[in-house]
């Protein structure tokens, strides 16, 4: 006897499989292979390996190059407003700082924002650097990179609040005119990095760029940094910042980020 299953129906178990393909994903403590992700819901590898295609596609989920495993972008967020704590953004831009720091021998550190101040929570110092340790420390926003590239989301109203309380100078290179600082910020959104020119310590100079989450919305920046001699101009723009500019990009996506603008998936929301 021939069943017929209408395409309604059909729709249902496609939406069910899918789910339960994420939510394997999901309870899974490590990236997970697709052979076994195939035997724990119960469908054949290629069957999967068509709904790991979908997801990967929307982002939701991304495949380690090295090992071929899957795990879970921060995407996943938009719908749960909730993230597995192995996703923690740190987890993820280690390998990335680390690499960086080894490839260039400069400074790399990853900064975000804490009560209007740069929260530094990942930082491999270069040897040529002129700075301390900064893990856990906290710097001024408008006279470093990585802080006026979490000042450029500001809103007018919560930029004139942050102006209001004063632009500290901390050498002569600072930015201490809101107008100026307000034009430094529009090419900031322009170009999508952010620069220091010993601007917060003399001798020092940094390239930020945004790291960005499903929503678009910038959660952190990630630095290079240097002395003057090693971040000249010519070496920030043909070496160190392509570099990071990748990097960013890589973790931003593995955040869930979409740069395309227009997302059919959300489109109705």
């Amino acid at each position: 006897m021939e069943i017929h299953v209408s395409p309604k129906r059909q729709s249902s178990q496609s939406s069910l499989r899918l789910l339960q393909i994420l939510e394997c994903i999901a309870e899974s403590r490590i990236p997970v292979r697709l052979q076994d992700l195939a035997k724990q819901v119960g469908m054949t590898q290629s069957t999967v390996l068509r709904y790991l295609y979908a997801l990967q596609e929307a982002n939701y989920i991304y495949q380690e190059p090295d090992t071929l495993r899957y795990t879970l972008t921060w995407r996943v967020c938009r719908l749960t407003k909730n993230v597995n704590s192995l996703l923690s953004l740190r987890n993820i831009t280690t390998p990335f700082i680390n690499h960086m720091a080894n490839t260039l021998l400069l400074g790399t550190c990853l900064v975000m924002e804490e009560e209007n101040k740069c929260l530094y929570i990942d930082c491999i110092e270069s040897p040529n650097s002129p700075t301390l340790q900064r893990i856990g420390k906290s710097s001024p926003m408008h006279a470093t990179g990585s802080g006026k590239v979490l000042l450029s989301q500001y809103s007018d109203a919560q930029l004139n609040e942050y102006i209001s309380h004063g632009l500290t100078r901390y050498t002569e290179h600072t930015i201490t005119d809101p107008d100026k600082l307000r034009q430094e910020l529009e090419n900031i959104r322009q170009q999508d990095f952010g620069m220091d020119n010993e601007e917060c310590e003399m001798g020092l100079r940094c390239i930020s760029s945004p790291l960005r989450d499903y929503s678009g919305r910038i959660i952190a920046s990630m630095s290079v940094f240097g002395n003057t001699l090693d971040m000249t101009d010519e070496k920030i723009q043909t070496v160190v910042y392509p570099m990071l500019k990748e990097s960013t990009t890589i973790i931003s996506t593995r955040l869930g980020y979409s740069s395309s603008g227009n997302d059919p998936l959300f489109s109705n929301l």
